[in-house]
């Protein structure tokens, strides 16, 4: 209780200072070409298994074919409007008289992304896979060179001569999936591994989203699911002390954040029990080798978003403008924006550069050089994650807007401004992983709590803190100890944050690929499409 009222009252002598996230880094998965093949009529396709990381496009460089050929050979996956996913096995053309070439050393490659269409489910696939006899354009794709389809009388393909031949099924590729056994669980017990620091310089963001998980831990008590909660510091040696006999009586352990916190954790984890990164990003590259669920989405998931929705709004006369900040050198995730477009461009692309001292040069080039711009939709994106820089892009298609021109702009969360006008001028669609609507009565019903009972204003942390706990508690009350298993078949919508996961076969942990879509346009009005 001492402590309690310790970090209480540290809380309130700190200011609240918005969410600081900073940008990961992006890497690419090298795409091996496939052994395996598959017969439908008189064509030949190679069976891919995509990982996490891979593109179309690196798939397509890998096999030497267009991302458009992948596209219409491969029906039932809807790749025109939603983006692979690891597990998804492709259908990759084999072109006449070419053998398979050899894999680039580097490929570009994409993380986990939304389901946003129906399919089949990965476990549910047992017939042989089928594709269509003739490959054609989409009718709203307008084909670049390198994307010239062969025409029906010229695509008859064969198999090379040292190639074995199989119809496969999703069994003889992945992984087997591990049995799920319920294993019932009377009182969900919550471990909390925080870097708190209450015994120094308390960090007011960790103590919030503690608050915040508190708030959620009562909301669930009232619902009525049993659960206690346990709190470490693990800025404190002394309370690191107890990780591992807190993690062995722990069915939901959220925490630590950072990276190295986790990986001094991780030898005291027991197998079998997951540990739930709660904010960092950067620890998406624990994932892949550790029992690790990232709850927050990272920005590579929210660029696939962000050029998937895109495309499934352009059209075939629509142009798109890929703005670039001029004598500054891309970052990782500004660089994937670009080359994830590539499938995508289905009008005129045009690349813009300029230097923020030649923010009137942008306008000019609306006018002088895209006249376009006065009879047709402009696509706009802004391949940059300087937050100045993107607000004056902004600023400028805003401007196209007020002058009458049709202009919209897409982009991943760090797409925004904080002129609430001129997000709304500019018809800002941005795919975030946090957003708050606060119409929302359970969000007012959180805030006024929160005031009430800590006398301060939550922030991001603080939401993130109550959704966290929230979905986490639900999901085990609901399946048992063994709730990972169930990760892909329990979704939600929190206050400020939406989780969705899918299980893939080559990672040992998960990640949220939950997106949140927000509209904005003209006269302040703001959508939420999740």
């Amino acid at each position: 209780m001492r402590r309690l009222v310790l970090i209480v009252s540290a809380l309130l002598s700190l200011g609240f200072g918005a969410v600081a996230q900073e940008a990961e880094q992006y890497v690419p998965t090298p795409v091996t070409v496939s052994s395996d093949m598959v017969r439908v009529g008189n064509h030949l396709f190679y069976a891919h298994v995509v990982l996490a990381r891979q593109t179309l496009y690196s798939i397509g460089k890998a096999y030497g074919v267009s991302s458009l050929d992948i596209i219409d050979s491969n029906p039932k996956l809807d790749l025109r409007n939603r983006p692979i996913h690891p597990g998804d096995v492709l259908l990759i053309p084999v072109r006449k008289q070419s053998p398979a070439p050899a894999a680039p050393k580097d490929t570009n490659s994409a993380p986990i992304a939304p389901r946003d269409s129906v399919s089949a489910p990965i476990d549910s696939i047992s017939a042989p896979i089928q594709a269509p006899d003739t490959l054609s354009a989409p009718k709203d794709t307008v084909l670049t060179p390198q994307d010239t389809l062969a025409a029906p009388g010229d695509s008859v393909l064969v198999a090379p001569e040292d190639s074995t031949v199989v119809v496969i099924s999703e069994e003889d590729i992945l992984p087997a999936r591990p049995r799920f056994v319920y294993d019932y669980v009377d009182k969900v017990h919550v471990a909390l591994l925080l870097p708190l620091s209450a015994d120094s310089t308390p960090n007011s963001y960790y103590l919030n989203f503690y608050f915040g998980a508190m708030l959620a831990a009562r909301d669930l008590g009232n619902e009525g699911i049993d659960l206690d909660v346990t709190v470490l510091d693990v800025n404190s040696s002394k309370d690191f002390a107890k990780v591992k006999k807190t993690l062995e009586q722990s069915d939901v352990i959220i925490g630590p954040v950072s990276t190295k916190d986790i990986n001094r954790t991780l030898p005291h984890l027991p197998k079998g029990k997951f540990i739930v990164s709660p904010m960092d990003p950067k620890t998406e590259a624990v994932t892949k080798e550790h029992p690790v669920i990232l709850a927050a989405t990272p920005a590579t998931t929210q660029i696939e978003d962000a050029v998937s929705w895109m495309k499934s709004n352009m059209g075939p006369a629509d142009s798109l403008i890929i703005v670039k900040e001029a004598n500054y050198p891309m970052s990782a995730n500004s660089q994937y924006f670009i080359e994830h477009i590539d499938p995508v461009a289905t009008g005129k692309t045009i690349q813009v550069s300029y230097a923020l001292s030649e923010g009137i040069k942008m306008n000019e080039d609306f006018f002088v050089h895209h006249t376009h711009l006065k009879d047709t939709v402009t696509w706009v994106v802004a391949a940059s994650e300087h937050d100045v820089f993107v607000k004056d892009v902004i600023r400028n298609v805003a401007l196209q807007n007020y002058l009458s021109h049709n202009v919209y702009i897409y982009g991943p969360a760090k797409t925004r401004s904080t002129d609430m006008e001129e997000m709304c001028g500019a018809r800002l669609h941005q795919s975030a992983t946090y957003f708050i609507n606060y119409d929302d009565p359970a969000v007012i019903r959180f805030i006024n709590d929160f005031r009430a009972l800590f006398q301060a204003e939550p922030d991001h942390f603080a939401f993130h803190g109550y959704d966290t706990l929230k979905y986490f508690v639900e999901i085990c009350d609901n399946y048992g100890r063994n709730w990972p298993q169930k990760l892909d078949t329990y979704k939600m919508s929190g206050l400020q944050t939406n989780f969705k996961f899918f299980w893939d076969p080559y990672t040992e942990g998960f990640v949220n690929s939950g997106i949140r879509r927000i509209v904005y346009s003209p006269g302040f009005k703001v959508e939420v499409l999740e």
